[in-house]
This record gives structure tokens, C-alpha cells and sequence, in this order.
């Protein structure tokens, strides 16, 4: 895992102190790449780009960067090809020749001798920067999941581009600014839209997407989709439980091996829930010795007792002794965690604001401590397959409600807050209590909703809760699927196309490369997003259960006591700590800030978010915008003395 940034001249011209500003922007990014960087100044000082190496495929070998064989075509490169030694060969026998053992080098190899074309045979994670100094051409792209983030502003005649926000903030020259709609969609959704940032102007590449910068001209294109409808015929004829299990395996262990790391050493995620659990399993057919899992201990209450079922700590070990693993766990809710969550406040210009990345900052700085470059995470599962509450509540009232069923005048109750109110009762809903959800035009709950609008409507004047927001819309460009999808694969792939790229993966993201670990992602490779998309319902949902093919799964090949524990992640709250708490001051924060001033707020706000019935969540949403909006004002006071 890399830093990547780069600054363009969109109209030839000079770029005035290029070199300072590349030169900051890499300081900036050095947590990404400690191992290795390096700079490239175009002849016409028109250019400028920098890569930040966390080295872990060959780490012992030292190369260019950005990376370079003619010094005219550069490369700047944060991921992994994860079937770079497969098209390395290919290659070979087209007579490209090689000097170094790094994936690095397969992709630079690769956009020359397919002319910046068929990224479909990549198999990887990546965002990337690619330019041709004689033709004065640049390519930004992002893979089709999303697990690498690219950022961008053109501002001045200039193109300014960063695996972070806050590197571009510091170079640009205008005076930056937090965005007012992206600022309510982060407070609902803990991450600002697709495509966006927090920073007015400042967007962010969407996943599957190029921008292309040729004769002057910059065209933003999706290069790729994912294609769940490869798989309906094969789910349409009704295949037996075997069949689909052994599809699975063959999967989801040819994606895993190519996800293992070779060269460095590595943990992976295990809470003794179903999903990490299976990932365990799968890497001990391939792993024999020394596995390293970890658990991470955000909360008291994963050390007790659930019901008749051990706590998530016990459970843990439970799985690690069954399946000989190296396992440990750690306690993320001590004191050492306020710094975390101040630096996580601060710094949420992307528009991520989940309290969670400084829970994962914690797993990040111990694998660092632990000599470690590698965190395999179980992100993916719940998104395709429906493990949430929230879309075990949507499939209850689609069952009942849905546009094709007897009792779909029950609608019109749910626009009433009494009607709301029986019908939650009745289908004994847990979270979609809100029924912020439509089916024409199709609107979902996503699961990272936290503030629903009739909090919202209590804070900002003039709040428009008609408003449909990204996140629960399907993009689209997948609209031609919807006739043929049932609406638990609808909100798998919005999840898929959305949610995972641009705010589970973000926040990771953010995590971990926060102390220089790389987060892999292996229920996320597209072949296996793509089947877990296309599988109906009755793979999904049993009861009060979602995940139900995973959970018959793990009761065969691990453990029945695992299929049926209740979903609990490692994502509790730290500042449900009372010393955390106490330490992050946010009352007082929030009482003293002139920050609601700049924004159309409602003048009771204060009130409101200091009164004691109000959630927690929604203090530390005004605390994050608080600090990261003080943070920003820092930066543009400097950049207004230099």
C-alpha cells in the first residue's frame, strides 16, 4: 500500500513553487509509504508527481518512483495486482522484458502494452496515477470495489490529486471550505456521497472509474461494473445447497491464495462471528503453521456472556483452538485511545466520520508494533448477503408490503409516526423503525444510516426529508438489472457499488494506513462480490437471521454454536468508555464553538446536541465537524501567510 498525488497544468503553463508543493504533499502522505519515495518535476514545470512505497511485494527491492523505464511514461501506484505474476507471464511471451520481481512494474508494463485498455483482466485493488510526459497525457483510475481511495480538485487551470484530502487542501490556493450538503449526508450516513468530499470542490474518484486527461480535454468515464448477471442462470436452475457450497469454495480460495501475502508477515481479523470466522477456516487449508488472528476489545460487554452464548472474546479463542491458530487480542478502549479519536476527528475532510476508525487505528498500531505490514478484514459478507438488521427488516416488510403483495396499502401507515409505530410493533422491527425507504422510486436503508431525518429536522433549518439520498439508490448505471433482480440483491449490489467503496473501505483505509498497515479485502474480489450479489433471498434470509447460506456454512465446516450468535462487530463505540468520554470534553467543545455560526443551523442547536436524552452519536458527529472545521481554518491561516 502506497501515497499517490500530483499536480497538472491544464494549460501548459508553469506551475509556480511545483516542487515545494509535491514536496509537502509527499511529506504529507509519508504514514502511507514510510519505506520508499520519490518525486518527478516535468522538463516544463508544467507536472509534477510523487509516490510514498509501503513495500510488500519484493520489500528488499529498492525502485523508481514514481516508477519509470524511459523516463518519459511514470507511474504512481497504490495497491496490489494480486495476479501480477499471471499477466507477468502473459507478457513475457510478448515479448516485454522485466528488471524487477514488483507488481509495480506488471502494471506499468501492462498500460503500455494494452494502451491504457482492459483493466477487466486486473485482478487487484488500486488507485493510480499514469503519465506520458511527451504526449502530456495523465490517467487517474480506481478499481471496481473501491478499496483505494484517489482524490481530486481542478482549481486555477490546475489538476491536484491525492491519495488524501488534506494534502490537496494544503497546496491548493484558494481558501477551502466545508460543503453544506456533503456536511448532512455525513451526518446521516458517517461518509459524504460518492464522487464527493466534505471540501466543496474537492471530489473523489468513484469506483470502476478513469479520469483521462488528453489534448487538453479531461473525460471521467466508468471503465467497469460488476456483473452479478453472469450468475442467474446458474441460481435459476434451482442448484442444491452442495452445488452452491462447492461453487463457493472453488471461489472463494482461489481469491484467497492470491490474497495471502508472501513476502511479509501478517494478521488477520478474527471475532468469532461467521464471516471472520469462515476466512480463518479458509486460510488454514492453505496456511498450515503460525497464522496470526487478533481481536480487538472495544467494549466490556464483548467479554461477557451473550444470552446462552459465550462472549465474542471466548468465542474467539473457541474458533482460533479449532482451527490451531496463533491468536491474541488486545484492548482498544484504554485511555491511549483518546489520541486516536481526536486525530480521527480532526482530520475528516474525506467526509468519513465514523467513530469506528480510530477502533481500527488501535489494530493498526499494535500489528505495527508486532513488525507486521498485512491486516486481512472480513468486510463484505453483511453487504452482500443481508447480515444487518436493518435489511432483515427490509425483507420482512417486503414480504408483507412489497408492490406485488395483498398488504401493500399498509404504505400508507408508515407516513404516519403512530403508523410507524404499529407497524414496527408488528413485524417487530429493529432498526427500519424510521421506514425511510420507498420501492418507486426504489429507496433503501443502508446500515450505516445513523441520524435519521427526524433528528435532522430538529437541527437544520429548512431540511428537506423528501430528499433522497446516494447512498439507498441504486447508481444508474445498474438500472437495467433492477427488472431482474429481487430487492435483497438490489440492495446488495447498491451496498456493493456504494457503500462498501465509499465509506466501510474508506474508513479501513483511513485506519490503518494511519501507522503504514495495508488492509486486505479478500470477500471483496469481484468474482465472488458477483456471485454473493446474484444469490436470491432464500440464500439470504431465515426468520430473524440474514447471512443464511454463510451461517448453514460455518455450522458444517466449523462450528453449529458460531452459525447462530448474534451479529455484534468489533466497531463498538470507544467513547462509551466514561474516561474516553470525560477525555474528548465534547461538551464543552460543543458549547464553545463558533462552528454552527457558518451554517444554516438551527439556533437551538447547541441545545439540542447538550441535551442528555440526545444519542451520543450524534455529539460525536458535531465534535468531528467542529475539530475537522478548526483544523481547516488552520490550514487556510497558513496558506495564507506563506
Amino acid at each position: 500500500m502506497c501515497g499517490i498525488s500530483g499536480i497538472l497544468s491544464l494549460d501548459g503553463k508553469p506551475i509556480k513553487n511545483l516542487k515545494n508543493k509535491i514536496h509537502l504533499m509527499t511529506k504529507l502522505l509519508h504514514h502511507r509509504g514510510p519505506d520508499q519515495e520519490g518525486m518527478f518535476i516535468a522538463a516544463k514545470n508544467n507536472f509534477g508527481l510523487s509516490n510514498n512505497r509501503l513495500s510488500i511485494v519484493s520489500p528488499k527491492e529498492f525502485i523508481d518512483l514514481p516508477f519509470t523505464k524511459n523516463k518519459n511514461e511514470f507511474l504512481s501506484f497504490n495497491g496490489e495486482i494480486y495476479n501480477y505474476l499471471e499477466i507477468k507471464e502473459n507478457l513475457k511471451t510478448k515479448g516485454v522484458n522485466f528488471r524487477t520481481s514488483t507488481d509495480t512494474e506488471v502494471l506499468y508494463e501492462f498500460l503500455k502494452y494494452y494502451k491504457l485498455q482492459n483493466f477487466e483482466k486486473i485482478n487487484g485493488m488500486w488507485s493510480f496515477a499514469f503519465f506520458n510526459e511527451q504526449k502530456n497525457e495523465l490517467l487517474l483510475s480506481r478499481d471496481l470495489l473501491g478499496e483505494r481511495h484517489l482524490f481530486y480538485t481542478i482549481q486555477n487551470n490546475q489538476l491536484i490529486f491525492s491519495s488524501e484530502v488534506k494534502p490537496i487542501i494544503s497546496v491548493t490556493e484558494n481558501i477551502d471550505e466545508i460543503d453544506f450538503e456533503s456536511l448532512i449526508t455525513s451526518w446521516k450516513f458517517t461518509s459524504s456521497a460518492p464522487g464527493k468530499t466534505l471540501i466543496k470542490n474537492i471530489y473523489r474518484l468513484k469506483p470502476g472509474t478513469n479520469l483521462h486527461y488528453k489534448k487538453g480535454i479531461i473525460k471521467v468515464n466508468q471503465f467497469q461494473k460488476l456483473h452479478p448477471e453472469k450468475w442467474f442462470d446458474f441460481f435459476k436452475a434451482d442448484p442444491d445447497t452442495n452445488k452452491v457450497e462447492k461453487k463457493f469454495e472453488e471461489i472463494f480460495s482461489k481469491e484467497l491464495e492470491r490474497r495471502l501475502p508472501n513476502d511479509v508477515s501478517y494478521f488477520t481479523a478474527l471475532s468469532g462471528g461467521i464471516d471472520s470466522s469462515i476466512l480463518a477456516y479458509f486460510i488454514s487449508k492453505i496456511e498450515k503453521n503460525n497464522i496470526k488472528t487478533i481481536f480487538g476489545i472495544s467494549s466490556n460487554d464483548q467479554t461477557q456472556k451473550i444470552n446462552q452464548y459465550t462472549s465474542e472474546l471466548d468465542s474467539s479463542y473457541y474458533v482460533a483452538n479449532k482451527l490451531n491458530l496463533d491468536h491474541s487480542h488486545i484492548h482498544l478502549n484504554s485511555d491511549n485511545a483518546i489520541k486516536d479519536l481526536k486525530f480521527a476527528a480532526s482530520n475528516c475532510f474525506d467526509g468519513c466520520i465514523d467513530s469506528g476508525v480510530a477502533n481500527f487505528s488501535g489494530l493498526s498500531k499494535h500489528l505495527k508494533k508486532m513488525n507486521s505490514k498485512v491486516m486481512l478484514f472480513s468486510e463484505g459478507p453483511d453487504e452482500f448477503l443481508g447480515g444487518y438488521e436493518s435489511d432483515v427488516d427490509a425483507h420482512k416488510i417486503d414480504k408483507i408490503m412489497g408492490p406485488s403483495k395483498t398488504l401493500r396499502f399498509l404504505n400508507l401507515l408508515s407516513k404516519t409516526n403512530y403508523g410507524k409505530k404499529l407497524l414496527s410493533k408488528l413485524f417487530n422491527l429493529k432498526k427500519n423503525i424510521e421506514f425511510e425507504f420507498s420501492y418507486n422510486p426504489f429507496y433503501t436503508r443502508v446500515n450505516h444510516l445513523v441520524s435519521p431525518n427526524t433528528f435532522l429536522n430538529t437541527i437544520i433549518e429548512n431540511y428537506d426529508d423528501s430528499q433522497l439520498f446516494d447512498y439507498g439508490v441504486l447508481d444508474p448505471s445498474y438500472e437495467f438489472l433492477k427488472s431482474e433482480m429481487d430487492f435483497s440483491q438490489i440492495r446488495a449490489l447498491n451496498y456493493a457499488s456504494k457503500s462498501l467503496p465509499d465509506m466501510f473501505n474508506l474508513r479501513l483505509d483511513k485506519a490503518f494506513m494511519q501507522y503504514s498497515i495495508e488492509a486486505r479485502l479478500p470477500w471483496q474480489s469481484v468474482e465472488l462480490a458477483e456471485f454473493m450479489i446474484a444469490m436470491p433471498n432464500k440464500f439470504r434470509f431465515e426468520n430473524d437471521y440474514g447471512k443464511l447460506f454463510l451461517r448453514n456454512y460455518v455450522s458444517k465446516k466449523i462450528d453449529q454454536s458460531i452459525s447462530n450468535r448474534p451479529k455484534k462487530g468489533m466497531g463498538t463505540y470507544l467513547w462509551n468508555n466514561k474516561n474516553i468520554y470525560r477525555g474528548l470534553n465534547f461538551e464543552e467543545t460543543i458549547s464553545n464553538s463558533d462552528f454552527f455560526n457558518s451554517f444554516p443551523f438551527k439556533k437551538n442547536i447547541k441545545n439540542i446536541l447538550l441535551d442528555p436524552k440526545t444519542h451520543h452519536a450524534n455529539k460525536w458527529t458535531a465534535y468531528t465537524l467542529i475539530k475537522t472545521f478548526e483544523n481547516l481554518r488552520e490550514i487556510n491561516k497558513k496558506k495564507k501567510l506563506d
